[in-house]
């Protein structure tokens, strides 16, 4: 079972290109019930997903224990080819 989970809440792409959207994913594949309900309440630190030209690819919210990569790892280079996340942790 994952440490940790996240959700893309906005996907650019989709927005920019009007193409199917990826908003409403959550992983990883093995999230636990427990960071699933946190991500649906709407709680979790702000990420913001890039490719290697800064263009933001996705928005989204991560929670539990983490190191910082994993919504890139997990998700944002597999899918889209993204480089880089930021995350904000919400005070």
């Amino acid at each position: 079972m994952a440490t940790y989970g996240w959700i893309i809440d906005r996907d650019m792409l989709s927005e920019r290109y009007d193409d199917d959207s990826s908003a409403g994913t959550i992983g990883p594949g093995d999230i636990s019930d427990t960071h699933e309900a946190e991500l649906e309440a709407g709680n979790g630190d702000n990420f913001w997903l890039y490719d290697d030209d800064d263009e933001l690819y996705y928005v989204g919210r991560i929670v539990g224990d983490y190191n910082g990569n994993e919504p890139l790892h997990d998700f944002g280079t597999p899918n889209a080819g993204a480089t880089k996340i930021e995350i904000q942790p919400r005070n």
